[in-house]
């Protein structure tokens, strides 16, 4: 007679290639299924990082898979404890790049899936997750919380696809790009030049237009072209260095909806894309 146990191994193998793949088995035979805590699934987590990935797309698009749900507990645990200590904590910046890590990785997975593969994505992922970590007894995303991270980072993969699907050169930023405050860098193929671009929807938009403003970076009638425009390009300051980045609104009546990491209207983002090149010469 099977077990609970022997349902969740068979249940968790379908993330892992068969092991001549070695990309999920690791050399001592470790696998996801294997996982017995948080600890070991970090440990997994930190090994699997280190694996070439595979080349070809299934395989690559499981590796990416079961990383992500090997870093999923150690990142609801740093989330938790950045949501208890909003003003700081001793490990603040360990939890926040924990978290880092964790959507970086998030990121990889959906634009390492086909995009027909991407309608119910998220929710299937959620479910996953869940289960994994209610397999390990520690705690998982609430909805609200995984609605957020889903929230956030559908922008910036719908406008990296949207603007490599209209033409445009786009890479994603690395963490010392992202330093300042930049999601990805946008290339004009005919005039060579280059945005750095900062995704907010239009609430975190404005506040951020507000709060510059009040630490005196723009003028309320910049902030008031700006909310025409839906963008701005500021320079921004990191030590001794310094490049100009766009904020850009994505929005409905911008660049219309999102739907599965996706853009309904690519076109939208093409036109305004094209507009901020034009402004920026």
């Amino acid at each position: 007679m099977k077990g609970k146990g022997a349902g969740l191994t068979n249940h968790w193998r379908r993330f892992l290639p068969k092991r001549r793949l070695g990309g999920m088995a690791l050399a001592d035979g470790t696998q996801l299924s294997t996982v017995r805590s948080v600890d070991d699934a970090g440990v997994f987590a930190d090994i699997l990082k280190g694996v070439e990935k595979p080349a070809e797309q299934t395989e690559r698009t499981e590796h990416l898979r079961t990383l992500l749900l090997a870093q999923t507990p150690r990142a609801v645990l740093a989330q938790i404890q950045m949501d208890k200590h909003k003003h700081g904590y001793h490990n603040r910046e360990k939890r926040l790049y924990e978290l880092i890590d964790f959507n970086d990785m998030f990121v990889n997975l959906v634009l390492a899936t086909p995009h027909g593969e991407l309608k119910g994505f998220a929710e299937r992922l959620y479910a996953d997750m869940n289960s994994f970590c209610r397999r390990l007894e520690t705690p998982m995303f609430t909805p609200e919380q995984f609605d957020a991270i889903v929230r956030g980072l559908s922008i910036e993969i719908a406008v990296y696809r949207a603007a490599r699907y209209t033409g445009f050169g786009a890479h994603m930023t690395s963490r010392v790009e992202d330093a300042f405050g930049m999601d990805m860098v946008i290339t004009n193929p005919d005039t060579k030049q280059t945005l750095n671009i900062d995704c907010k929807a239009l609430p975190a938009f404005r506040h951020r237009l507000e709060d510059m403003v009040k630490h005196g970076r723009i003028s309320e009638a910049q902030l008031i072209k700006a909310d025409s425009d839906q963008y701005i390009t500021t320079t921004q300051h990191q030590g001794s260095e310094s490049v100009p980045v766009t904020l850009l609104c994505i929005e409905p009546d911008s660049v219309g909806d999102i739907h599965d990491f996706t853009l309904d209207h690519p076109e939208k983002l093409r036109d305004l894309l094209n507009k901020i090149f034009l402004n920026t010469r």
